[in-house]
């Protein structure tokens, strides 16, 4: 036999690795081609964003040729008119009403006895001396000046002609309140507390208290904001066995708009419209200021993400951030592109109109290149779970991998 010459691998080894190799490519190819499964055909544009569904052909137009950011997917909104008749809280020129718990500083002019600072109790109840008490909880300051001046008259205190009377509120307190409908963490909050680091020893001892967080904004932010489903324009507040309506629309564009004063015990309710609004999953006076998600980008199983250079920054984001942002955060895109071009991710979101998880699966290839990726590139969620897949090319280099592993004892043993 001549030097050169090499023995040619017997049939049946030709055929081993052929089997291997056809079922490495299988297996690499199952894997990658499997498509998560939903209730609703989230795929189809039936999930809570219509940017979870799946590609299609680029530029075309049976959707919305305008921008995902304006439009797309409002015609699923249902404005709830039935609200529509309630009287519209709006401004006014008096002050906030009082509530329970706040702190009074009342002045009778030339009489320290009935003069100094009261605390509202509990049943919403003012008491001075010698006077009998004043249901204040609901009632603004002039108009509880102009009681107490017709008791001081009434209970003989003084003539017809009683001393000035004067009514401030030197602290407004902290209050409950109930929050539900379209928000992310519907409940009691509790709203205007204040801690002693946070006190202004000066302003303490001035009259009057600007509480900018006992607010319906507050409130709604102490909900954890409202959801992107939620119909700002009409909100609704209960007080004293009333109904009200607030339009907040101006504060979710980031405008000038009317906050009204909280009191104990109210009730907010956001009603939903069904659909998911982009412009309102962002940063605002009345929606959260970020969200925390769950990373996964393991190339090899390990027992934690350090090991991927995920960083805790990553986890919590700004709201707003979208899915191809956090992409590059998991560091899921760059690489060798022969390689790494093909990978894909997958998100896991709960919708909160059906409390259904939705699953969705996207190629980050198709994420980067195409034009139209903003109709198809989620808004994170709060508690979304991301996680990011190797490509075709890594399946199958894996795939052999473990084959060879399996058959380097085999091969020890001569079994090959």
């Amino acid at each position: 036999m001549p030097r050169f010459a090499r023995p040619i691998p017997c049939p049946s080894c030709l055929r081993r690795i052929l089997m291997t190799s056809m079922v490495a490519l299988t297996l690499a190819g199952c894997i990658a081609m499997e498509k998560p499964r939903n209730r609703k055909p989230v795929h189809e544009g039936a999930g809570f964003q219509a940017a979870q569904r799946d590609f299609g052909v680029e530029g075309e137009t049976r959707l919305l040729s305008t921008s995902l950011r304006r439009d797309m997917d409002l015609d699923r909104c249902r404005a709830n008119t039935q609200y529509d008749n309630l009287p519209i809280l709006r401004p006014h020129d008096s002050e906030a009403p009082i509530s329970r718990g706040d702190l009074l500083r009342v002045v009778v002019l030339n009489d320290e006895l009935l003069s100094g600072d009261f605390e509202i109790e509990e049943q919403g109840l003012l008491r001075l001396p010698q006077l009998r008490a004043f249901r204040v909880h609901g009632v603004t300051t002039d108009a509880l000046e102009r009681q107490i001046r017709t008791a001081l008259v009434r209970e003989q205190l003084y003539r017809a002609d009683a001393p000035p009377v004067s009514v401030k509120i030197v602290d407004r307190a902290p209050v409950r309140i109930h929050v539900g409908g379209a928000v992310y963490e519907p409940g009691v909050v509790e709203i205007n507390q204040k801690f002693e680091q946070e006190r202004d020893p000066l302003r303490q001892e001035a009259a009057g208290d600007l509480s900018t967080n006992r607010t319906l904004s507050g409130a709604l932010r102490s909900a954890a904001g409202v959801r992107p489903d939620a119909d700002v324009q009409r909100i609704i507040l209960r007080r004293d066995g009333k109904e009200y309506r607030v339009d907040m629309k101006e504060a979710a564009l980031d405008r000038k708009f009317y906050d009204p004063y909280m009191m104990a015990d109210d009730e907010v309710e956001v009603p939903s419209m069904g659909c998911f609004q982009p412009g309102l999953a962002k940063q605002s006076f009345i929606t959260r200021t970020g969200v925390k998600v769950q990373l996964s980008n393991l190339t090899v199983p390990a027992l934690r993400n350090s090991a991927s250079a995920i960083e805790e920054d990553a986890r919590s984001l700004k709201y707003g951030t979208t899915l191809l942002q956090i992409l590059f955060k998991m560091n899921c895109i760059g690489g060798v592109a022969a390689t790494s071009a093909d990978r894909h991710a997958l998100l896991v979101s709960t919708n909160p109109l059906t409390k259904e998880t939705e699953v969705i699966r996207r190629s980050v290839e198709e994420l980067v290149r195409r034009s139209d990726r903003d109709e198809h590139n989620p808004i994170l969620l709060p508690d979304d779970s991301i996680a990011c897949y190797d490509s075709n090319v890594t399946n199958i280099r894996d795939v052999l991998s473990t084959f060879k592993d399996l058959t380097v004892p085999f091969g020890l043993l001569g079994l090959l």
